[in-house]
């Protein structure tokens, strides 16, 4: 969100206030909208597959070592990590035309870009998608992912939002 925001007021150094702070509504609503959609589908899925306990935990499993991947990246401790990555699958980049190197800032991309960040290994988001798909159903699948980003938004919204606002002055 601060590149998509960066790329804005590069291209407009003359933008107002609520100009520069623009890209990170959309990129906020695609988040929300995302969510909410994606949501909703792993809570279908978890209608059609009816985890268990069991495999619950796994998945639980599963994601705490992608965290502890990403936080032993981060470190640096370890150097045969630097050049290991967790990317988005090139496949759904390709679907909503992000695989491209935009290099212009465009209200599309940030709301694509909003919505996509449901595919984001982020513990918070993967505890809430657990609780998704232990729903198994499309509409309460949504509205915890949905109230998720809505929650989340206010947060986002006040660091880059607001270092998007003030920035240079």
């Amino acid at each position: 969100v601060l590149a998509l925001s960066a790329r804005h007021s590069e291209a407009h150094p003359e933008a107002t206030r609520l100009q520069k702070f623009r890209p990170h509504i959309f990129f906020n609503l695609g988040r929300i909208v995302g969510y909410a959609f994606f949501g909703g589908l792993i809570g279908l899925l978890g209608t059609a597959i009816k985890p268990s306990s069991t495999v619950l935990g796994f998945i639980t499993l599963m994601i705490a070592f992608v965290m502890i991947f990403l936080g032993l990246k981060l470190i640096d401790l370890f150097p045969r990590l630097k050049n290991k990555s967790i990317t988005l699958p090139s496949g759904i980049a390709k679907t909503f035309g992000l695989d491209k190197n935009i290099k212009e800032y465009n209200h599309f991309a940030a709301t694509m870009t909003g919505a996509l960040t449901f595919f984001i290994p982020c513990g918070f988001t993967q505890a809430m998608q657990i609780y998704a798909i232990s729903s198994g159903s499309f509409a309460r699948g949504a509205m915890i992912m949905g109230l998720f980003a809505l929650g989340t938004s206010l947060g986002l919204l006040s660091i880059a939002g607001l270092s998007s606002v003030f920035k240079g002055e």
